[in-house]
């Protein structure tokens, strides 16, 4: 592509012309001759450092925002912005050629898109997803790295679905995602918001920061859908630029809701209300989360022109989300496996599992290391307000001591009968052996995860397979 036409949107001056580009990046391992490299100032790296470097692997021009005298610099006023509007000019606007709906919130946000891609293919369209499980479509799959991908893998993969005919696409939305401006070029069908708990502040600072970061995904899009039970619903609606709906489980006055609410066991029952009519969902679930998800997807296929009648009918099929409540059993004994990691996702999840239970609960977790340390104790009091027993371990304690991040987790925790193992396999093994029957066993943090991250090594770990290789099953 010719350069100029690349950055026709940026408004830049030079003569650029006859500048033939082959590829747009930020990433240095990915310059070939012919790239457009744009220097992002990160964290932990600066790209502008590396400019030389990528003049000598071939780059043929460099997007940054220092005031470089060098040919082939090409200065803008916001490098983040520029990259995203390059990459779309790159692969030509392809997110403007589907319905694309972006969906943010603390917990929620994938077992939410996978239900949503559910209805959306009951509905008869042809869908894709990109968010934590990677980018997918029918048997296409692509590692995609991050929640929500980098504008240059962002693009990428949108060209891809795109190509393949996608009318649909559901996109989880992280908050550093918002921040950093990867999806600034994206004019949504849809926004979504599960939900808003304590998570992320090690990177935003405050919860007023991370709020802000979320709430920059419904400024720019078409129709927004919100969760009328939460605290921040409002300031949701404030920001929201088009139309926007609510749903509710708590009989909050709202455009879509769950009534009539029956927990069994295993499985959970509904009427599902919206200004369409009423349907009865039945289906395979544990706890309030799931209502909140399942309503979620819901009412977002249904205002992405899904019939209730056949929404109905999906939701009694809805397909098991890896590491997400995801259930196995040894003899008397069950196991769940969850990717609880944020103080509201593990009350939730404990809570579902202490219902109807015959024997005691064990609960089984850690907290990330070089994250938010303010959460570390609030889950520790959780844990002890509904756990009978608690065994404390890693989760990827990256550069931090295992022992410290522990005893972090400690100091909210009010009854004695807790266990400290650092050695994630230990004590899964250890949770094993004071198990008897009619315990159930929530191994939590981890989730599909199958890796742990030890200093700044990534280790393949799987709480599943180490289930199964010590349960016996």
């Amino acid at each position: 592509m010719n350069l100029e036409s690349c950055l026709r949107r940026i408004g830049v001056s030079g003569n650029v012309r006859d500048t033939v580009i082959t590829s747009v990046t930020e990433s240095i391992d990915e310059v070939k001759k012919g790239s457009l490299f744009a220097a992002v100032k990160g964290r932990r790296t600066d790209g502008n450092l590396l400019i030389e470097r990528a003049f000598s692997m071939g780059a043929a021009a460099v997007l940054t925002e220092e005031d470089i005298n060098t040919k082939g610099v090409i200065r803008v006023p916001d490098v983040r912005s520029a990259l995203g509007i390059a990459c779309s000019e790159f692969y030509g606007d392809p997110q403007n050629k589907m319905k694309i709906t972006g969906i943010t919130g603390t917990n929620g946000k994938t077992t939410t898109a996978e239900y949503l891609r559910h209805f959306l293919e009951a509905g008869g369209y042809k869908t894709a997803v990109i968010g934590t499980f990677g980018s997918r479509r029918d048997d296409y799959f692509s590692d995609t790295g991050f929640t929500t991908p980098s504008q240059t893998v962002l693009f990428r993969e949108l060209h891809s679905h795109m190509t393949a005919g996608v009318t649909h696409l559901v996109m989880e939305v992280s908050s550093q995602a918002l921040s950093q401006k990867r999806t600034e070029c994206i004019d949504f069908t849809l926004s979504v918001l599960t939900n808003i708990g304590h998570d992320h502040l090690d990177y935003h600072g405050s919860m007023e920061e991370y709020v802000n970061a979320k709430k920059l995904l419904f400024g720019k899009a078409e129709s927004s859908l919100i969760n009328g039970d939460d605290v921040y619903c409002q300031e949701f609606i404030n920001a929201s630029k088009g139309t926007f709906r609510t749903y509710s489980a708590e009989d909050r006055l709202s455009d879509f809701s769950a009534k009539n609410i029956r927990f069994s066991e295993e499985e959970i029952s509904y009427l599902f209300l919206s200004d369409k009519g009423i349907c009865r969902f039945r289906y395979k679930g544990t706890g309030n989360a799931s209502v909140y998800n399942v309503l979620c997807a819901a009412s977002s296929a249904e205002l992405l022109g899904v019939s209730s009648d056949v929404i109905e009918k999906a939701a009694g099929a809805l397909p098991a989300v890896n590491g997400r409540m995801e259930k196995l059993t040894a003899g008397e004994i069950e196991i769940y496996i969850d990717f609880a990691h944020t103080p509201e996702a593990l009350a939730s999840v404990l809570s579902a599992l202490k219902k109807n239970i015959k024997g005691r609960l064990i609960c089984v977790f850690g907290c990330g290391g070089d994250r938010d340390k303010t959460k570390r104790s609030e889950m520790g009091k959780i844990a002890s307000r509904f756990a009978d027993r608690i065994i404390l371990t890693s989760d990827n304690p990256r550069n931090e001591d295992p022992l410290e991040i522990i005893g972090d987790i400690v100091k909210g925790i009010n009854n004695k009968n807790i266990y400290q193992e650092p050695s994630r396999e230990e004590a899964i093994k250890l949770a094993f052996e004071i198990s008897g029957e009619g315990d159930r066993i929530l191994i939590a943090g981890k989730g599909h995860e199958e890796y742990q991250i030890i200093g700044n090594e990534k280790k393949f770990f799987s709480d599943r397979l180490t289930v199964k290789k010590i349960f016996g099953i």
